[in-house]
């Protein structure tokens, strides 16, 4: 098996994505938002940068000053596709645990968990497949490299069993409020 268990610990479900895309419908909406969140800014360092141009030699030419802006826009862009580029470079070989303590991911050789107690938010959104995504607590944000705990479930098979499993371990209500 793909986890340590801890003391006294044993697995609910297992389980992996039953698709390998790297969006989900719902990932509209943040891309949406960071892009609008991103353009002010872009616009707000264009503008910091122009006026220092303008008013001292820190930018000895534009070709400094663009390459400041253009470095910036750069790696505001990676900071927005991080995420996807994290779930296309682990999804395939993701595996999924529920035990009696914790909620496990397991997307290479080192595991991210939350524990049940932990969990603040159980919203899941259903595919027509019965296939879906559980989130697990009030982040917007997708999961990605830099988070040391599970938020989401992506592509679960038969989603409605494993958010009734979780509603039944944590005593939090199911909610489908998750728009696709």
């Amino acid at each position: 098996m793909g986890v340590d268990l801890l003391p006294d610990e044993h697995v609910l479900w297992q389980g992996k994505p039953a698709h390998h895309s790297v969006f989900l419908s719902l990932d509209v909406k943040w891309i949406r938002f960071s892009l609008k969140f991103d353009a002010v800014k872009i616009a707000l360092v264009a503008g910091l940068v122009f006026l220092t141009h303008g008013w001292t030699d820190v930018f000895d030419n534009w070709s400094t000053a663009l390459l400041v802006l253009g470095a910036f826009v750069v790696l505001d862009l990676l900071y927005l596709a991080e995420p996807f580029l994290w779930r296309y470079r682990t999804l395939r070989r993701t595996t999924y645990y529920v035990t009696g303590q914790r909620v496990v991911s397991v997307p290479g050789r080192r595991a991210r968990s939350v524990k049940l107690a932990d969990i603040d938010d159980l919203t899941f959104a259903e595919e027509p497949d019965a296939s879906g995504y559980i989130r697990l607590d009030r982040r917007i944000m997708p999961g990605g490299y830099g988070n040391g705990t599970v938020a989401e479930l992506i592509h679960i098979p038969d989603v409605r069993q494993v958010v009734t499993l979780l509603s039944t371990l944590t005593g939090l209500p199911e909610s489908t409020s998750i728009q696709h």
